[in-house]
């Protein structure tokens, strides 16, 4: 036990036991308070040494650190219990946090893995939006200053975070106790408008709070440490242009929005956290691309206009048969007395005489690989476009001379796998199927096991005939279970390495919060790879929010009313039956065409009110807000 030089007790009733903590200004105890017999944080800040002028401003610093993290009652917060003056020095009395700097489980153990730096810095991001609400300012956040607690966080598996050390925080009202031209803080966890000596503010902590972060997944900060040349790591980081992490898999986009060089294209600490919190979720088993609507499934929105465009085609095409078998599924699941019964109840079956199939990562799984556009070229000229179709799907157009015809497949997971009620179960090459013809489409379901099962849907697009919409249904769905023979699936790029959002949680995107304009939706059903997710209300013609990601063309006329979500462009479009609003996550080019990543809310169902596309705008904005900045 060290318990260094220092008095036995601090204000007759402070005990101190060992030393936790030490730096250059000063030492942290572990202490007993003898007073109300609990453990404390006692920290001492050395000033004998200094020049009269400095020993005044660091204690004028730390009477202002005991003020501002007194103000901040938040769990992610070292609580700070009382400052005493002992000897003409300050101590101040903290929470006493069994725990480890995440500076110094760096330096023991190396770099951690995204999720665990995703759940440590959803903790830290939210520790700084309530103190950015507050009008409060860090500026030291490093991980020496971050503490990772040696219990779970309540209500969680994570371990314990909390930010420490607000010594050199400032508020807005208080003045900045500085010297002319002297910089405050860690240099290389400095945004590059500090290191060029332009000021500070809540956007240089979210900077810092991404280069800490970047260490954890990295192993040391964007532009290095370089102690021996401070000026030249200031000029390095002055320029703005942080190298990319090369680790940090899903987590790659948010960082570098976290660290942009330009401010106003970092995220608020809020929305940091949000994003941080979804990614601190392993990624869902289940699979990837666009998603048809199926028993239960969510249905975006719309009317097509040309099969070129996202929202207008895909989605507008997909409403058609959610409102049919949406509704069909709801009125069958439901008890004498009309009450609805749980979700979970009534599931598909797997055929015990077909090997079973799952999804075990819907991240590589490839819908695409169960898709034989050989098949499909007997009705026209067939082409697969993995860059327009939702996240959870796979898209093939067929064009003809007198009309074009879009297919779609989509794998489905087990919150999704409803027996569809009023449909036979028949059979396949030795497979369960399930068929449903409705008007100017076609809808096939195959179970793959008691977890998954793919759905085919296929509509004519462009007007034109509609006449064999079902026997192009039925030769994809033969080609699927043939794909599918050998109990494998096709693999693909993860796709939370190739995209934004393909590691964000859709069903996160909206808490019960959010969706109170909207009254009676159950719990939340999420797709597979939680890229699409579905809130109704059981009502036999039910009312529905979805929101779900896709790939596709840039916004465009048929998209709807261009309008700007939460910083992000985006559209909204009226329907008969509710509204849809779409808004930009990313721009990429495949080649030289350009697409972007965006994400798809949509209201639907006799209680959707008065205003449909003012509640469904409302609704998006909540969701991007909990999205990094659009790129």
């Amino acid at each position: 036990m060290n318990v260094e030089e220092g008095p036995a007790a601090v204000a007759g009733r402070y005990r101190l036991r060992e030393v936790i903590g030490s730096g250059g200004m000063g030492t942290v105890w572990r202490a007993e308070d003898e007073v109300l017999g609990r453990e404390v944080a006692v920290k001492r800040v050395r000033l004998g040494a200094l020049p009269p002028a400095d020993a005044a401003l660091a204690r004028e610093r730390t009477m202002r650190e005991a003020r501002i993290a007194a103000a901040l009652h938040h769990p992610h917060v070292v609580s700070i219990f009382d400052v005493v003056l002992e000897d003409g020095e300050p101590w101040l009395i903290l929470e006493y946090v069994p725990s480890r700097s995440l500076g110094s489980i760096l330096q023991q153990r190396g770099a951690l893995h995204p999720p665990d730096v995703a759940a440590i810095g959803a903790q830290v991001a939210s520790a700084l939006a309530a103190a950015h609400e507050a009008g409060v300012v860090h500026r030291d956040v490093k991980p020496d200053n971050i503490l990772v607690a040696d219990r779970p966080a309540p209500g969680g598996t994570w371990p314990l975070v909390k930010l420490t050390d607000f010594g050199i925080s400032h508020a807005a009202t208080a003045p900045v106790l500085t010297a002319t031209e002297v910089l405050t803080g860690t240099p290389a966890y400095f945004a590059p408008e500090t290191a060029r000596g332009e000021g500070t503010d809540a956007r240089t902590d979210v900077y810092s709070l991404g280069a800490s972060l970047y260490a954890a997944v990295e192993g040391h900060p964007p532009f290095g440490t370089d102690p021996g040349n401070v000026l030249a790591l200031l000029a390095r980081i002055a320029r703005g242009q942080a190298p990319p992490p090369r680790k940090a898999g899903h987590l790659t986009h948010l960082l570098c929005g976290l660290i942009a060089g330009d401010p106003g294209h970092r995220p608020t600490a809020l929305q940091a956290h949000h994003a941080l919190l979804h990614a601190a979720s392993p990624p869902r088993p289940g699979t990837p691309a666009f998603v048809v609507p199926g028993p239960g499934g969510a249905v975006p929105v719309g009317r097509p206009r040309r099969r070129r465009r996202l929202v207008a085609a895909v989605a507008g095409v997909l409403a058609v048969v959610a409102a049919a078998i949406i509704a069909v599924e709801v009125a069958g699941n439901r008890t004498g007395d009309g009450t609805p019964l749980p979700r979970s109840e009534p599931v598909v079956a797997a055929d015990a005489g077909a090997p079973p199939v799952t999804i075990d990562d819907p991240q590589t799984a490839d819908p695409c690989s169960v898709v034989d556009t050989t098949a499909l070229s007997a009705y026209g000229s067939a082409q697969v476009h993995r860059n327009n179709t939702q996240f959870a799907g796979c898209r093939v157009d067929i064009v003809r001379p007198d009309s074009s015809v879009f297919f779609g497949l989509a794998f489905r997971g087990p919150a999704e796998l409803v027996r569809p009620p009023g449909l036979p179960r028949e059979k396949l090459d030795g497979r369960d199927v399930y068929r449903s013809p409705l008007t100017d489409s076609c809808w096939r379901r195959i179970v793959l096991s008691q977890l998954n099962a793919v759905d085919i849907f296929v509509n004519v697009d462009d007007g034109g005939p509609a006449d064999d919409l079902c026997e192009i249904a039925e030769a994809g769905s033969r080609a699927a279970v043939a794909a599918v023979a050998d109990g494998e699936i096709g693999t693909r790029a993860r796709l939370d390495e190739t995209t934004t959002l393909g590691g964000t949680s859709s069903c996160g995107l909206l808490q019960p919060a959010d969706l109170t304009a909207v009254p009676g939706l159950r719990s939340p059903v999420p797709g597979v790879g939680d890229w699409e997710c579905t809130w109704d209300d059981g009502a036999p013609t039910p009312t529905l929010v979805d929101v779900t990601f896709f790939l596709g063309h840039p916004l465009g006329e048929p998209d709807g009313t261009p309008i700007e979500v939460a910083g992000h462009p985006g559209a909204a479009l009226a329907t008969e039956d509710g509204c849809s609003v779409r808004f930009v996550q990313r721009n990429y080019t495949d080649g030289s065409t350009p697409y972007v990543e965006s994400v798809v809310v949509r209201l639907a169902g006799p209680n959707r009110g008065a205003n449909p596309c003012g509640t469904v705008t409302a609704l998006a904005a909540a969701a991007a807000r909990k999205l990094p900045p659009p790129t």
